[in-house]
């Protein structure tokens, strides 16, 4: 007290003060806590529906079958194949150019006002909605290229909306490793572009798995840009892997639940249901390995 008395601090006032200060922490961490659990609730009371609705249709002929009597009855294989095809397809073409574009920025590109404006255009792109990269790629890629409505189609479409995460991700996952790491491998005698590749790269994995995970998840679950390009609804033809079944449509999961919803009543919506179930399982099974290998990766790592 006397140090306080000293410094001409009346004890009472800051006794208030620090009283006041505590409340507002206390009703600004209130606030937080009920935001979270509303969050949280709804996000459970979304994946609840999904589940309780969807889970009585899910079955092995399910999801092993074609769908019968005008996709009124039957499975969802050919959607499940067909999103496959676009999810593999996609993480065929991304990975080299998006990772590439992510060392770049992070290595050579410095600090310029090109590399920010080109950095500032990739934010940019990955944050622009599905629907413009599907009208993009019905422009381009099914009306000049002539590559119609087919499978290609869907890949270079999705494979354009995918790489700026890719990039973004890559770039943030390299700069967060030790500059340590690199001016080792610059002393040891490796060239620049010898310690990115040996050293780097491999302790930015798991960055560079996650922005990979995100762009399997846009390809799996995007509808808009596959419904310009890529999806079809119905066809009795028998898909058949090979070179042909580039030029050709295929039916995919969002594709198919946009188009039961929209045709209201056509489609049980037990069948409806049980596809958007079989989506969220998917996506999430995608997910889970991801995080078992970056925790493996991670565990190596004694950074």
């Amino acid at each position: 007290m006397a140090e306080l008395a000293f410094i001409d601090i009346d004890p009472a006032q800051l006794a208030i003060r620090d009283k006041a200060r505590q409340g507002k922490s206390a009703l600004y961490l209130f606030a937080i806590g009920v935001v979270g659990i509303t969050v949280a609730a709804i996000i459970l009371g979304l994946i609840g529906t999904i589940v309780a609705k969807g889970l009585p249709a899910i079955s092995w002929d399910f999801l092993t079958k074609d769908p019968t009597d005008g996709m009124t009855k039957g499975g969802i294989w050919p959607m499940i194949r067909g999103s496959m095809l676009l999810m593999g397809g996609t993480l065929v073409c991304v990975p080299v150019i998006g990772i590439l574009g992510g060392v770049w920025l992070a290595e050579y590109a410095g600090g310029g006002r090109l590399p920010q404006a080109m950095r500032a255009c990739v934010t940019t792109l990955a944050a622009t909605p599905p629907i413009v990269y599907g009208l993009f790629g019905f422009a381009i890629f099914v009306l000049k290229w002539h590559f119609g409505v087919s499978l290609i189609a869907g890949w270079l479409t999705l494979s354009m909306m995918s790489i700026p995460v890719v990039v973004l991700t890559t770039e943030s996952a390299i700069r967060a490793v030790p500059e340590r790491f690199a001016e080792g491998a610059m002393a040891l005698g490796l060239s620049k572009w010898q310690s990115i590749w040996r050293v780097i790269l491999p302790n930015a994995l798991p960055g560079v798995i996650t922005g990979l995970v995100l762009a399997a998840g846009r390809a799996m679950g995007e509808a808009p840009p596959i419904l310009l390009t890529a999806g079809i609804y119905y066809s009795t033809e028998k898909l058949s892997l090979g070179w042909q079944t580039l030029s050709r449509p295929v039916a995919n999961l969002p594709y198919h639940l946009a188009e039961g919803y929209r045709q209201g009543g056509v489609i049980p919506e037990k069948i409806i249901w049980g596809t958007c179930l079989t989506l969220m399982l998917f996506v999430l099974i995608v997910n889970l390995g991801a995080i078992y290998v970056r925790a493996r990766i991670r565990s190596k790592q004694n950074w």
